[in-house]
């Protein structure tokens, strides 16, 4: 996950942010709108650390993997999309006909019926 990610948008990365760091509020973060700085001041003074501690403590959660729902963005899909490449077999053509897994002549079941 990158700073600019965040700073851009720190939206998605809420959830996470209040996992993480339990003393913030959603007030915390609004207030602070994604300058790190601000949030750093936010998070010492809630858990009672010096401002070099907390922006350390931000910038290590900044520094892992980035959380779901900030990956799951809609400003993401583009990435997200080249990112699906590398899951598709060699050979696969991402856009071809699937009649070879043999259900494309059965017609779909309404939903929450059975077969009689």
């Amino acid at each position: 996950m990158s700073r600019t990610d965040f700073q851009s948008d720190w939206t998605p990365f809420r959830d996470a942010i209040l996992t993480r760091f339990p003393g913030l509020s959603e007030t915390d973060l609004s207030d602070a709108d994604g300058s790190i700085a601000a949030l750093s001041q936010r998070l010492a003074r809630v858990e009672d650390v010096s401002p070099s501690e907390a922006e350390q403590s931000i910038n290590e959660f900044l520094g892992g993997p980035m959380p779901a729902d900030a990956h799951a963005a809609p400003q993401h899909d583009n990435a997200a999309m080249q990112e699906a490449k590398d899951y598709i077999p060699e050979g696969e053509d991402p856009l071809a006909d699937d009649r070879r897994f043999g259900d494309d002549h059965i017609a779909d079941r309404p939903m929450g019926r059975t077969r009689s």
